[in-house]
């Protein structure tokens, strides 16, 4: 098909037309995902929160229920339904960058089936700061379980570590010197097994 000058003449404005419109359609489109992806940023923030506010409350329930065999069962199937979720809401996150959850070594069903879904976090807090032997700062512990720790999304997992912190303290099963930075207790007592 061959066009003739008159034909590209008679098809320029038409042409231009389109191209207005999906310039348009794609600035629209543009501005939607920065609109889509921003929303998406605060939900991960919210979702943080949430999450450090659940591990405190988990913590604190755990406490009630220290000299006790378990939780109610329901505070159990509420907390492992919050679990499921959030294992399903991970798998879909790209990033990963927002995920709360402790390394693979110090994760519930590691250490036996008696373990409570609520001490959790304080046990793995307590792992980290075995295994590192020395005193660590309340941003390497956090850093250390995978949560972040950078802008308003790692505010809550740090304030979490360090009531979690404190509490190990509170126990005797840390020691906080200087303040804010923390250490396993060590015992010098004599060891398990009579030895």
């Amino acid at each position: 098909m061959n066009f003739t000058r008159a034909d590209e003449q008679d098809a320029a404005p038409g042409l231009r037309t389109a191209v207005r419109i999906f310039s348009e359609r794609t600035e629209r489109t543009l501005a939607r995902i920065a609109e889509l992806e921003a929303e998406l940023a605060d939900l991960r923030i919210t979702a943080a929160r949430y999450a450090s506010t659940r591990d405190q409350l988990s913590e604190a329930l755990s406490e009630c229920f220290a000299g006790r065999s378990a939780p109610p069962k329901d505070a159990q199937s509420h907390n492992e339904k919050a679990d499921a979720e959030k294992k399903s809401g991970d798998a879909s996150c790209d990033e990963g960058a927002g995920s709360s959850k402790p390394p693979e070594g110090t994760r519930a069903g590691q250490g036996g089936p008696s373990r409570s879904p609520f001490g959790q976090l304080m046990q793995a807090v307590e792992q980290i700061l075995v295994g590192a032997g020395r005193p660590m700062k309340v941003r390497d512990i956090t850093e250390a379980l995978g949560r972040p720790t950078k802008g308003e999304e790692g505010r809550g997992p740090i304030e979490t570590t360090r009531a979690t912190c404190k509490r190990l303290v509170r126990n005797g099963r840390a020691v906080e010197h200087p303040i804010g930075t923390f250490s396993a207790r060590r015992f010098t007592g004599p060891r398990r097994g009579g030895v």
